[in-house]
C-alpha cells in the first residue's frame, strides 16, 4: 500500500513535470515572431522571467533570422524541473519499495 509521502511525491512530480512541459511550449511560442500575437508573446516572456531564477535570467538568449528568439533560459528551467521529477520519481519509487 502506497504511503502519504510516496503520493505526495507523485503529486509533485506530476506538477513538476507539466511545468517543464509548459517551459518548453512557452520556448517553442516565442521561437516564431507572429505579428498579430507579438504582445502577447512579449508578455509570456516578461511573465516567465518574473519567475525564474535571476542566475538563470537572460542566460542564452538567441534571436533567430526570422526575429524570434531561442530562450535558453526556458529551456534550461525546463531542464531542471525534469532533473528534479526525475530524482522525486526515484524518491517515491524507493519510498514504496519498488
Amino acid at each position: 500500500m502506497p504511503s502519504t509521502r510516496s503520493g505526495v511525491l507523485r503529486a509533485v512530480d506530476v506538477c513538476l513535470r507539466v511545468a517543464a512541459a509548459l517551459l518548453v511550449a512557452a520556448a517553442a511560442f516565442l521561437l516564431v515572431p507572429l505579428p498579430e500575437l507579438r504582445a502577447a508573446q512579449i508578455e509570456l516572456a516578461l511573465a516567465v522571467q518574473g519567475l525564474e531564477p535571476t542566475c538563470v535570467r537572460g542566460l542564452l538568449v538567441l534571436g533567430t533570422g526570422a526575429g524570434g528568439a531561442v530562450r535558453g533560459d526556458f529551456l534550461l528551467c525546463a531542464a531542471a524541473l525534469l532533473l528534479l521529477d526525475w530524482i522525486l520519481g526515484r524518491a517515491s519509487r524507493t519510498s514504496q519499495g519498488l
